[in-house]
């Protein structure tokens, strides 16, 4: 009988009894940065991503995310990563550019056209940027995005190379606090940005906005190379394999919030000043010769999408 109950003592003490008991070892906690709001889609869907990153790694890593803002624009959270005070975040496109300069080929105007050239050029230049990272002692985790860019004005749009003119001075603008500055002071009086960008301005004077796809913003996930490193090697796998699949779902779900957003800014009051798809094909060719400058990593996304 004493026998029988050292044997089920010894079972009870190597028996996995519970999530709980599943890993011993203190989880891994990375902490992120971003600018989406609590309660917006974006945060929902990187709040779902980081609850399956650590299902999937019985707790072993946790993303521990500061939203809103509140560690500053993006590239001053770049900063942060860079420098070793933060372990990563979700940027746009202009935190991207300060982790990676190179980076802001992708939004070169009338490069994309539909949502399948974006997912065309970023499957193909994938292990491109990858590498482009790693070089900065960073990882690239996975793609987002933040929609196209449109037009929108305070004055009335007669025609899109009438929108382009009054948008110019602000086209090539970061998104970020000062282009803010200038829509709610009106100093802008057209500009680009994504619908879902515009709408999180609710100081903005827009009156118009056009049905032009200026430019692409891309977005992504990246994780500091030092704090990557705190993952032993299998979480690093699960991590990645994780954003490898939620990155269609991510997108998907934010593509669709993107076409809600420009249906809810025609229904607040923002006029929409539709072209031809005819004139909007004749428009960005035109636009597309007009740029000047190929850098190396422009030259390959241009290559990509032209291969559809």
């Amino acid at each position: 009988m004493e026998m029988r109950l050292w044997i089920l003592l010894a079972v009870l003490l190597v028996w996995p009894v519970g999530p709980a008991f599943a890993d011993a070892r203190d989880p891994v906690r990375l902490r992120l940065g971003t600018l989406a709001i609590d309660g917006s889609r974006y945060m929902k869907d990187i709040l779902a991503l980081g609850k399956q990153i650590e299902k999937r790694t019985r707790g072993a890593v946790v993303l521990d995310w500061v939203a809103g803002g509140q560690l500053g624009e993006e590239a001053a959270m770049a900063e942060l990563v860079t420098s070793g005070k933060l372990d990563g975040g979700g940027f746009s496109e202009t935190g991207l550019a300060a982790l990676v300069p190179d980076m802001v080929a992708w939004g070169t105007p009338a490069v994309f056209r539909s949502y399948e050239d974006v997912d065309r050029a970023t499957a193909a230049l994938d292990p491109t940027v990858r590498e482009l990272f790693g070089r900065r002692e960073l990882v690239f985790g996975m793609w987002a995005d933040l929609g196209f860019a449109h037009i929108f004005s305070i004055d009335p749009i007669s025609t899109l190379n009438d929108a382009v003119s009054k948008a110019a001075p602000f086209l090539t603008a970061t998104l970020d606090g000062k282009l803010i500055e200038a829509i709610t002071t009106a100093r802008a009086r057209a500009w680009a940005v994504p619908p879902l960008y515009q709408l999180a301005i609710p100081a903005s004077k827009a009156r118009y906005m056009t049905n032009l796809r200026y430019r692409y913003v891309v977005g992504g996930l990246v994780f500091s190379r030092a704090a990557w490193s705190r993952l032993p090697a299998a979480d690093q796998k699960i991590v990645l394999e994780t954003c490898r699949e939620w990155q269609s779902k991510i997108r998907t779900s934010w593509r669709k919030e993107t076409e809600r957003g420009l249906a809810a800014l025609e229904k607040s009051g923002v006029a929409l000043r539709a072209a031809s798809d005819a004139q909007l094909a004749a428009f960005l060719d035109e636009l597309a010769k007009s740029a000047t400058t190929k850098p190396e990593l422009r030259a390959k996304i241009s290559a990509a999408v032209a291969a559809r």
